[in-house]
């Protein structure tokens, strides 16, 4: 590479040899192959937590939904004047009353 020392130019010539012995000598990452087997199994991770989050809150919502029937059905046996024998040892016992 020629060099022309007019004081024209400010650039610094020899920063592009530098970068390429910094290419030259740096550890090059190891060339791996994924088959499309591997990706394959990625993919197939991904979409069961995917399904078992899926999973998860439609539990969470029928599990809502039981609780909100049972109380609805409790209140409408007292209503009739039917006592409703109330477990003690659930979640909804334990919060104190609004």
């Amino acid at each position: 590479m020629a060099a022309l020392f007019s004081g024209e130019d400010h650039r610094n010539f020899y920063a592009e040899d530098d970068y390429r012995a910094y290419l030259i000598s740096r550890n090059p990452p190891p060339i791996v192959y994924h088959s499309g087997a591997v990706r394959l199994k990625r993919l197939r991770v991904h979409l069961r937590r995917a399904v078992q989050g899926v999973d998860a809150v439609l539990h969470r919502l029928i599990a809502a939904l039981e609780r909100s029937k049972t109380r609805r059905i409790q209140r409408e046996l007292q209503l009739r004047g039917i006592r409703y024998a109330q477990r003690n040892d659930d979640a909804a016992s334990q919060r104190a009353p609004k």
